[in-house]
């Protein structure tokens, strides 16, 4: 069996869009689910032997404590702490004005911007 942080906030995100939890609720539920996906990793890494083996286990660290690090720091600073917040909903609002807002922004995050930043590795 294996957590996974897609599943768990796939199920979350209808009791949101319900009503039945609010955005505040579910976004520490969200950072939780992903840190448990971490740990899922971290698990996985010892199922490696040899040199495999401390590869995968500094990956899976690495991964977690990201993770942490990142969620004490934005959790830990009040201002920072409503920043997600602010911007779903903010990405929310344009999305339901207009759906091409949504995807421009899903195509710029996730594709775009990687692109642009694999080039510039490759340049310099």
């Amino acid at each position: 069996m294996v957590q996974s942080s897609s599943t768990t906030t796939s199920l979350a995100v209808p009791l949101a869009g319900s009503g039945q939890f609010s955005l505040r609720q579910i976004y520490p539920f969200t950072v939780g689910a992903n840190i448990g996906t971490t740990i899922t990793a971290l698990i996985a890494a010892f199922g490696f032997t040899g040199i495999e083996a401390s590869l995968a286990l500094q990956a899976a660290y690495v991964h977690l404590l990201f993770n942490l690090f990142a969620t004490a720091v934005i959790f830990g600073i009040p201002f920072l702490r409503v920043l997600p917040l602010r911007g779903a909903t903010w990405l929310a609002q344009i999305g339901t004005e207009n759906k091409l807002y949504a995807a421009a922004w899903v195509l710029g995050v996730f594709v775009l911007i990687p692109l642009a930043l694999i080039f510039l590795t490759v340049i310099f």
